[in-house]
């Protein structure tokens, strides 16, 4: 079982071009290839990413077939009858978008940062950590290693807000990716410059991931000294309008936070036009001011929260962070899917590197391989009746 399955192109609309997964629909945007109905290609976040031949995505099919259907039957089963909430969502979404789910990698390249988010163990102010940065070649040569050599079709670039990686590379980066193995390009860099996200829009990049984290103004300014509420949507904004998808959301469980105010995040977060909702639990990091706030509750709050949003936005696609599965390392994921959630990521970061991306203690999957990771989560998928075809727009 692999992590994508290609897609038969039905119709083609300027831009916009149908997809067929055995007879399921969907639309996707295509801004690289010339494409013709008969076409196979694979999709990312509803973008066209790759164009493959017809022999070789009828070998794909061919192994597939028989297995998307019985996975197809089990979600249906799992998602009949429900009694509860998490499962009353997870009805929902077998409704709203069939046992779709799509599996990215992340590749931290470097945790410098100049803010001092107080939350966050990246912040500028941390002192006990060792800094590194990734090379712009030695970035490309990993996206390379994980599209062609593990199959990967979408890959999160993230980084602390650190200004070494000018336009001049971040640019260079892009490019170089596109260029040797295209991908849906995401891109998690901070509140950088409006005109550098255009530049990155231009060199390839179509994805970014920028959660508010918050929409109580108090709270944001709280944990985010210096930083502006206001200004941060308005970046969003600014770049759902440049043409990105966007996924955004904020951190469930903050100290301070009530449901009222959960409510309102998941409001904002839809009221955004977001691709694709983001959002997790509050795990406190020993070395930042939050350190003494207990957030034994933030799992189950956290999932709850995946189902209200389901519930409030059926059509909603919705991530399911690794920090779920760092407080529930058998299971977390699993809830999180089975609650309504119908994305995951995978970190690709060089192993050498990964447990240097701090942001919270004891993260999950950080001393495995990725090829174990990956052979994890396609576990997981096929134990409940999910398949990774695109979800389209």
């Amino acid at each position: 079982m692999c992590y994508a399955i290609p897609g038969k192109v039905l119709e083609v609309e300027d831009k916009a071009v149908t997809v067929s997964y055995f007879d399921e629909k969907r639309r996707a945007r295509n801004d690289l290839y010339e494409l013709i109905p008969g076409d196979y290609v694979y999709a990312q976040g509803g973008i066209v990413v790759q164009k493959i031949s017809a022999s070789e995505a009828t070998e794909i099919l061919k192994s597939w077939k028989e297995l998307f259907f019985k996975l197809k039957e089990k979600d249906t089963r799992l998602a009949s009858n429900p009694k509860d909430l998490r499962q009353i969502a997870n009805s929902i979404r077998h409704k709203e978008l069939g046992n779709s789910c799509c599996v990215h990698g992340i590749i931290e390249f470097s945790n410098h940062c100049t803010q001092r988010c107080l939350y966050c163990g990246l912040n500028s102010g941390k002192k006990a950590i060792k800094r590194y940065r990734m090379a712009p070649d030695e970035i490309i040569e990993a996206a390379y290693d994980n599209i062609t050599g593990l199959g990967f079709k979408a890959l999160v670039l993230q980084s602390g807000e650190d200004d070494w990686y000018d336009a001049d590379k971040l640019v260079y980066i892009v490019n170089g990716i596109m260029k040797r193995s295209p991908a849906l390009i995401i891109l998690s860099i901070g509140e950088r410059d409006e005109n550098l996200y255009k530049k990155l829009y231009d060199a390839g990049s179509r994805g970014v991931l920028l959660r508010f984290e918050t929409s109580n103004e108090s709270l944001y300014s709280e944990f985010k000294p210096g930083r502006d509420l206001k200004g941060r949507i308005s970046l969003i904004e600014k770049l759902r309008d440049t043409g990105y998808l966007v996924m955004t959301g904020f951190q469930v469980g903050l100290p301070g936070q009530t449901q009222d105010d959960i409510l309102k995040d998941i409001e904002l977060t839809a009221s955004l036009g977001t691709e694709m909702f983001s959002f997790g639990p509050f795990i406190p990091h020993p070395d930042t001011p939050l350190a003494g706030h207990n957030a034994s509750e933030s799992l189950d709050l956290a999932i709850d929260t995946i189902a209200r949003a389901r519930i409030m936005k059926p059509d909603a696609k919705i991530l399911v962070t690794t920090a779920l599965e760092t407080l529930d390392k058998e299971e977390g994921l699993k809830k999180g899917l089975m609650a309504g959630g119908n994305s995951l990521m995978i970190n690709v970061t060089p192993a050498k590197l990964r447990r240097f991306y701090d942001i919270y203690p004891g993260r999950a999957s950080i001393d495995m391989e990725v090829k174990d990771q990956v052979d994890k989560v396609l576990r997981l998928l096929k134990d409940i009746g999910r398949a990774p075809t695109d979800l389209g727009l």
